[in-house]
């Protein structure tokens, strides 16, 4: 596969018809149209879905044809790309310097995929449209080889600092490794669906500063809650179906907002896999829940109802206008299409832990103007790597949370399995040791162990991780679909882990991401 793909900004029917149309960053390209089925050079936002097949590597030009000033003022006391090398004054709270809002940047993170450093997309490695280039650029065409199973993986810039306004404003899309191991609904009974929340104003564009802030002093946000749902570019999207089962991968493309879904008429949905793809074995779920850049893949059999029918598939962790996601209308009753599912889908290798624990603090502090910062083990993104580990290393990562907010935290390169979560009495932690402080945490200081949710099985890139909690998952730096034991020093991967940038690990939630939560991360490669 060789596709060339355009960032750029254009207007987009977002909202219902009747309103005006919304100004958007997004992808274009040469794609097959949805409806007449013919290649057209398509413009979308998010951009289009890539649906690629297993084994079969594809690469990808993305070019950054943002000519355009960002959507959103920017906050260049964040550690960001800063093109044109302007003076900043960091001792102001804020320094909304009008000099930095163009040219916008552009790298891009296929989020999930198995990646060499030169095509994961290193924030250091951003580029213009005006042919600016970040100190670690090398390329813009970027190779992946695929060869992991069949999953849902998204796309989206990560320009250091400003992340969560350009995927906020559209610079995001799907990404599906299909293959045929199994019989699901395929085709029009397939359907990849990308959620998010944003805001409006009253002309049709998008909202993401508080209307009551300054016009001339925008502050970084530490969350931002949109108050509609936007659905594969679309606001309260209804989807019309016919009485079949259709297969659903859904992706939390919001920058802060966490949704649990669930059918209006308390229908069971059937998952089938995770961020990395099949779990073992189907199961039935009342309800799920996905953080930010988390993704899940279900199964929904529409064969009891009736023409016309509706049902609401639901955010129950909402109770205003975010409370509907999106509806289903039955509008076609044919005769039913029967599936051989299986109960186990796949098999995955018990990892043999060969190396020590790792502890990793996330933790939010203050600086000395009283800005607030999310650090990783009190550094930031500037400092040095959180951790270098060699290939073939298994291992209990932890994750302590002590921050206030709850933390999603994204692994590149690897996949995970979550193992348990276990609360820290923070009061008495408190008590007796300083929270910005890294400390052992200590067996008195830690409550109940609690098992991963049911909607957690399988392997996973992006890790939930609670204010308060410590998370442990089991790593293994080899490919998760590699059936036989690895040992320290073993590349299991088809490219050096060591040429080129380094791996990062950061949080999914963009604005802390933004704000310093990021690390770079060396891998090392012995061959």
């Amino acid at each position: 596969y060789h596709y060339s793909v355009d960032a750029c900004e254009f207007y987009q029917q977002m909202l219902p018809q009747g309103f005006n149309k919304t100004k958007v960053w997004g992808f274009a390209g040469l794609c097959k149209d949805s409806n007449s089925k013919k290649v057209k050079y398509i413009k979308s936002s998010p951009g289009p879905t890539f649906e690629v097949e297993r084994d079969i590597s594809a690469n990808i030009e993305w070019n950054n044809k943002i000519l355009g000033e960002y959507m959103f003022p920017i906050d260049t006391t964040l550690p960001w790309t800063n093109p044109h090398n302007i003076k900043i004054d960091n001792d102001k709270t804020i320094n909304n310097s009008k000099e930095g809002q163009w040219p916008p940047t552009l790298v891009m993170h296929l989020h999930g995929m198995i990646s060499s450093p030169k095509n994961d997309g290193n924030p250091k490695c951003w580029y213009t449209a005006t042919g600016i280039r970040g100190p670690l650029y090398t390329t813009n065409y970027y190779k992946y080889n695929n060869l992991q199973p069949s999953a849902m993986l998204w796309y989206y810039d990560q320009s250091p600092g400003v992340s969560r306004l350009s995927v906020y404003s559209g610079l995001c899309g799907m990404y599906l490794i299909k293959d045929d191991k199994f019989d699901f609904p395929k085709e029009n009974y397939h359907i990849p669906l990308i959620i998010q929340d944003k805001s409006f104003y009253e002309d049709g564009s998008l909202c993401y500063n508080d209307e009551n802030s300054s016009k001339d002093e925008y502050k970084w946000k530490e969350k931002f809650l949109g108050d509609v749902i936007v659905v594969n570019g679309k606001v309260w999207p209804k989807l019309k179906v016919e009485n079949q089962l259709y297969r659903f991968n859904i992706v939390n493309g919001s920058n802060y907002r966490s949704y649990k879904i669930a059918l209006s008429d308390n229908s069971k949905m059937i998952q089938i896999g995770s961020d990395a793809g099949y779990i073992d074995k189907t199961q039935e779920l009342e309800y799920l829940v996905l953080h930010p850049g988390e993704r899940i893949d279900i199964l929904v059999d529409f064969s009891k109802y009736k023409l016309h029918d509706k049902i609401i598939m639901k955010n129950l962790f909402s109770e205003n206008e975010c409370q509907d996601i999106m509806e289903f209308e039955i509008n076609s009753i044919k005769k039913k299409i029967s599936y051989n599912i299986p109960n186990r889908l796949i098999s995955y290798p018990n990892i043999k832990i060969n190396r020590e624990k790792i502890t990793t603090f996330l933790m939010l502090e203050k600086d000395s103007i009283n800005k607030k910062r999310f650090l990783i083990d009190g550094k930031s993104y500037l400092q040095s790597p959180i951790n270098i580990i060699k290939v073939g290393s298994s291992f209990i990562w932890e994750f302590i949370n002590l921050a206030k907010e709850d933390i999603c935290i994204h692994l590149h390169l690897i996949h995970f399995q979550i193992v348990e979560r276990q609360r820290i009495n923070i009061s008495l932690y408190k008590e007796k040791c300083k929270v910005n402080e890294i400390n052992n945490i200590s067996d008195e200081f830690l409550e109940e162990i609690i098992l991963p949710e049911k909607y957690e099985a399988g392997f996973k890139d992006t890790l939930h991780c609670p204010a308060y909690f410590i998370t442990r998952i089991i790593v293994r730096y080899a490919p998760y679909y590699i059936m036989e034991d690895v040992d320290i020093g073993e590349n299991f991967y088809s490219f050096n882990t060591s040429e080129g940038p380094e791996y990062i690990i950061n949080s999914q939630i963009l604005e802390q991401k933004d704000n310093y939560m990021i690390r770079p991360q060396i891998v090392l490669c012995e061959d």
